[in-house]
């Protein structure tokens, strides 16, 4: 009888790339996955469509019951990140309606610990110039928040990543991975995973251009630009990234984004 594979969600992001270009090399077909947005992938392995995947931080922690954390790898930034942006006519502290991506949920967490409860968040619309017709300001994550921001698409673009950083001191961690607890026949495949992300980490600390020329190939922007941004991530899970992360989801408490602070494991 064939063994199963492990249903691994893909976020269809440049940020990630750098991980998922190492498990593609690697995996052959032990895994086999789906590609989405994260809160695409987020509801899929709360509902039980996938077994593990990178997914928001704030989703993690809002299904802490169903969901174990596999403290290897993240995405984390410390200061500017440039693809989590508010696109705006105004400084931040001045919006007072701001249209949000659905396809974040850590960044708007972050966002509504930043601006506070006064000011309102509207579904996003369209692009940037249709979603400041009718808010103060856009929240933009991924591919489609580095397009704009090249495009330089409103006076004021506010980078969630720097602006955290300054006010706290720590790094932000925006995805953690996670996996199904009742996965625990896929117990060798999960190590598996873990371990391969683990490698993936070193292989793109050692050979960085490799990883960068791949994702010339495969996203609308060139290798000189995708050298900056990824230059700009991490993707480990350590002490730094743990009590980063513990600090965001006590805010996220306080700002009534999550009921509790989870256990992270070690």
């Amino acid at each position: 009888m064939n063994r199963p594979r492990l249903r691994v969600g893909r976020i269809a992001a440049l940020n990630m790339y750098p991980l998922y270009h190492h498990l593609e090399r690697t995996a052959r077909d032990d895994f086999a996955f789906t590609d989405g947005v994260p809160t695409t992938l987020n509801r899929a392995l709360v509902a039980g469509r996938i077994d593990v995947s990178a997914m928001s931080s704030i989703e993690f922690a809002r299904h802490q019951d169903t969901l174990r954390l596999l403290p290897v790898a993240s995405i984390t930034a410390s200061g500017a990140v440039d693809s989590i942006q508010v696109f705006s006519r105004a400084p931040l502290e001045e919006l007072r309606t701001i249209a949000v991506t659905p396809h974040s949920a850590t960044s708007v967490a972050l966002l509504r610990i930043l601006v506070g409860p006064s000011v309102r968040f509207v579904p996003q619309t369209g692009g940037v110039e249709a979603s400041l017709a009718r808010a103060d300001g856009v929240l933009l994550i991924g591919d489609e928040a580095l397009a704009a921001r090249r495009a330089g698409a409103a006076p004021v673009a506010t980078d969630l990543g720097e602006r955290w950083t300054a006010t706290t001191g720590l790094k932000m961690v925006f995805a953690v991975w996670a996996v199904r607890r009742d996965a625990a026949g896929l117990h060798d495949e999960v190590a598996r995973l873990e371990h391969l992300l683990a490698d993936a980490q070193r292989a793109y600390d050692r050979d960085p251009a490799t990883v960068i020329r791949a994702a010339a190939q495969r996203f609308p922007f060139d290798e000189a630009f995708i050298s900056t941004y990824l230059a700009r991530l991490g993707y480990g899970f350590g002490r730094d990234e743990r009590a980063a992360l513990t600090h965001f989801y006590e805010r996220a408490v306080a700002a009534g984004e999550l009921e509790r602070t989870p256990a992270l494991a070690a």
